[in-house]
Order: C-alpha cells, then structure tokens, then sequence
C-alpha cells in the first residue's frame, strides 16, 4: 500500500476531483478506514480490475479521500492513483486523478514503451507530453500489494524495490526492513501482526517519512501507520465499506491543519511588516543539512551554523537601489506564461492593463498589480488546492497560494519578471507569536528581485516573510516545487527571534 502520495496530497489539500468508474471484472475490493490522531477522517479504497480477452491486465486503483479542517474551513482532500500490470507484474501503464479547485483538476496517464514512460498530462493551460526514464523493475500497485506474500517476509528481512510517484512524475526507490511479531489492537480486536518498515529513498534532496506496515498471517498490510508533520498520525486499518465511510459527526473532532501548522516564536515583534531587520535562529532536528533549507539571496543570509541550528539575518528591501547592479540578467524564464502562471490568459492580461494603466516604471506597475490583488480578491476558500492563475482570475478568491499565482502572472503580462516564493510569514494566533506557512511574490527590476505580498497589500515584503525557495513553476506539472517546504515541514522547525533592528 503506497504511502508517498498521502503526503504529497496533504501539502496540496487536494480539491474533491471526479473519478471515473473503470469496468472490467472486479478480482480485489479493499476498503481502508483513515483515522489522525485516533479521529475518524475518511478511507482508503482499492480496486483490482482485469481487462482484456487475450492478454490480461490487471488495473490497480487506489482512492484516498480524506477530511479535515483548515483554519476553521471544512477541507475535503481527494487523490486517485493506479496502475496497470500484466499478471506477470510488469507495469504497462499509469495514471493519476488530482483536484487543483473547483472544477479544475490535473489528470496524469502514462504508458510504457521499452525504457519510457510517455506521460501526458491534461487539465492545465498547456497539456504535457513527454518521455521520462523507466526502468522494467518498477512495482505497481498490484504487485506492491503482493510484494510481501510473494518473498515470503519474515523478520529480519532487509530488501529494496522501486515505484512510479505520479504526483512527482518521478521513479523512487524504496527501502524495506521486516520487524517481528506485535500484538496489535485492530479495529477492538486483538491481533498478531508482522510489523515491516518502508522508507523511500530521498525525492530530489527531500526525506519524505518513513512508514510502518503490518502484516497479516497471509502477509497482506491490514495496517499502516505514518507521522506526518503538521498533519499528525495517519492510520489506515483494513475494514468493511461500510465501517470505512462511516463518519463520526463533525469535523470539529479533527486536527486543525492551519492551526497545527503554525510555528511558535518565542516573543512578539512590533510593527512586523514594518520591521527591516530580524535575526532568527532556526532548529531543524531531523534534517541532515538544515543551514541549507532555506535560500539565501539579497535580502536573507546564514550565519553562525551549528549542529542542528543557524541564525538567519533578513534585511527587508523595499524599492530598488538605482546604485545596486543587481546581477540577475537572465530574466527570460520569468516573463514565460505557463501551466501555473498562465500570463497569456486573456482575463489576466485583462486585469493586468487594469491596474497598470499607463503607468511605465517597472515596480510602481508591479505595486499597482499588488494593490489590485488585494482589492479584488476575497480571502474565503481555504479547500483550494493550487488553483492556477488564469482559474483565479475567474474567481477572485482563495488563499495565499491563489494571490501569489495572480499577481505573478498579471506581472508577467505587464512585463515585469516575476516568481513564486515559498516560506514562512508572522502571524499573530489569539495573541500568540507564531510563523505560518505563506506564499508570495517577487519581481525583478533592474535586475534586483524584490518581494510583495498581495495577500497583505502594503506595496513591499519586511523581515518578517522568511524565504524556504522560490520558483518560476516554468516546465513542470507536479508539486516538485514545493518539496524544500515539505522538507522543512518534516525538519520539526523550532524558530526564535534573537533581535530586530529597532535592538541593534
């Protein structure tokens, strides 16, 4: 039973998407009840299909649809993965259903041909299609389900195998270690089951968590267990349909994703957004390289790393310096309209002569687009996955995500260069000092890059927007942009404000 994707869909909080149902003769109905953190959140469902008169395939489809609450918002979280094999296992075929919002969502096929899988991708402004590497040693869904059964497991046992992320596009590689016997409470009952763990291998520089799976006498996974970060203790347990769609009353029961998310500091800071200067010294206990999560450019250095910790010095700019050569020439990737930032949209190219009018100066024109932004949009859906530009510009609502996207591609249609960037802003939570996790926007002029944040709407970014990365989301049909978040959501960051620059 795979578990990657569980925790990709969690950054994205996955919008509800259609899926279509497959015939063919049903050989396997597995139901799986989800529960975090012991409250009942929704299910797992897995179907094994076989079509064909001659030669046999067997489609492998796994259904993850999940409740939970986002800063108060009922969230609805739905991901469909499959795979298609020969009863030999060798993986013919792959497919991935994703909600991005309302009405839009990514759909992912791919089929194998000799070493490649020829991916297309529809559902976004420019359908993909390309080849990527393969390799013939990649377990499907079918074969992972009778991985176990098939080696005949049994404690002690240490094996690797490899499996196709759809949500990546990628090949990882698993690693699997076989425990001991375990008397295990499921479902009230109490079981003997065989405790195996599973950890794939790093996914461009991001550890994603390790799971741990438990066998029954005929070594299949009646249970699995994986902490994630922010989200809590997800637990599946193999049950009936009907115990796996049972709901136990409100969501109120459920954790608080925005809530639990939130980063305490360890003081205030006055005036945040317009405090230039503040140092922080982050921990990140369970990162190998944690002075290497968070970029580093003009505005944000690293100094003083030790062990597990550094200190971070950000020092707002808040217009261009005309003395300053900014060294970023290359800005062509940046103007490109693509899946995310659709600035050829003609309502964004719309909106974004709006609010430049006849202005000429580069950032007074990305200003303007910020305060536009702000003015028009609602702050009202937290569901919203990653909703792309020109879905926005129809909508004129979301979250942080959905602001940033906006802007970045009304900027580029106005032609100023512009980028996504990920990381972490001050909030104030019933008067307590936290960091949240945010999106923005950055703009290039006169080759300098300079933030904004439409969701606030003050024409420039302080030293309260802490930068994990940033990107142009040129190329790319997948999450893989957001993974150094991910990897600091999984570092455990602990952050504490050493001084502004009202104590220097």
């Amino acid at each position: 039973m795979r578990r990657t994707f569980v925790c990709l869909v969690v950054l994205l909080l996955a919008a509800r998407a259609g899926a279509d149902q497959p015939k063919g003769r049903l050989l396997l109905d597995h139901w799986y009840a989800a529960y975090l953190n012991g409250a009942k959140a929704g299910f797992v469902h897995t179907t094994v299909r076989e079509f064909g008169s001659g030669t046999k395939i067997l489609r492998t489809v796994n259904e993850l649809d999940l409740r939970v609450k986002r800063f108060k918002d009922d969230v609805r979280m739905f991901m469909q993965t499959g795979t298609d094999e020969t009863p030999a296992g060798k993986v013919t075929g792959v497919f991935m259903r994703q909600g991005l919002a309302e009405g839009q969502q990514l759909v992912l096929t791919g089929t194998v041909d000799d070493e490649q899988l020829h991916v297309k991708v529809t559902g976004l402004a420019n359908p993909m299609d390309k080849k990527i590497w393969w390799n013939d040693q990649v377990i499907g869904l079918y074969g992972e389900m009778n991985l176990f059964r098939n080696k005949k497991v049994k404690p002690g046992d240490t094996f690797s195998y490899m499996h196709y992320e759809p949500s990546l596009n990628a090949v990882v590689t698993v690693k699997v270690t076989v425990k001991d016997f375990e008397e295990i409470d499921n479902n009230g009952r109490k079981l003997k089951l065989l405790r195996v763990e599973s950890r794939p291998d790093k996914i461009l520089g991001v550890q994603l968590p390790a799971s741990s799976l438990w066998l029954n006498k005929d070594l299949d996974v009646v249970r699995s267990q994986v902490e994630m970060e922010g989200l809590g203790k997800l637990v599946l347990v193999q049950t009936s349909k009907e115990e796996a769609q049972r709901r136990d009353g409100p969501t109120a029961k459920l954790p608080d994703i925005g809530l639990t998310n939130l980063i305490r500091l360890n003081r205030r800071i006055e005036d945040p957004h317009e405090t230039d200067s503040v140092t922080y010294r982050i921990t990140l206990p369970n990162d190998d390289e944690p002075a290497t999560a968070f970029v580093r450019d003009s505005r944000q250095k690293v100094a003083r790393a030790k062990g597990k910790s550094f200190e971070l010095t950000i020092q707002a700019i808040r217009k261009p310096d005309p003395d300053t050569d900014g060294g970023e020439d290359n800005v062509a990737e940046y103007l490109k309209s693509n899946d995310f930032i659709n600035s050829k949209d003609a309502k964004v190219r719309e909106f974004a002569a709006e609010a430049v009018g006849r202005e000429k100066d580069p950032w007074r024109k990305a200003q303007r687009i910020e305060r536009w932004v702000h003015d028009h949009m609602r702050v009202v859906n937290f569901s919203v996955a990653m909703a792309t530009a020109d879905h926005v510009a129809r909508t004129l609502e979301g979250d942080c995500s959905e602001f940033a996207m906006l802007t970045a591609a009304m900027c580029r249609a106005a032609g100023v260069p512009a980028r996504i960037a990920v990381g972490l802003v001050y909030a104030e939570n019933k008067g307590m000092p936290t960091l949240a996790y945010h999106m923005w926007t950055e703009v290039c002029v006169a080759g300098q890059w300079l933030a904004l944040d439409a969701t606030l709407g003050r024409g420039s970014v302080g030293a309260c927007h802490l930068k994990i990365t940033h990107h142009s989301w040129n190329d790319t049909q997948s999450i893989a942009p957001l993974l150094p978040l991910t990897r600091v959501m999984l570092g455990k960051p602990a952050i504490e404000v050493i001084r502004t620059g009202a104590e220097d």
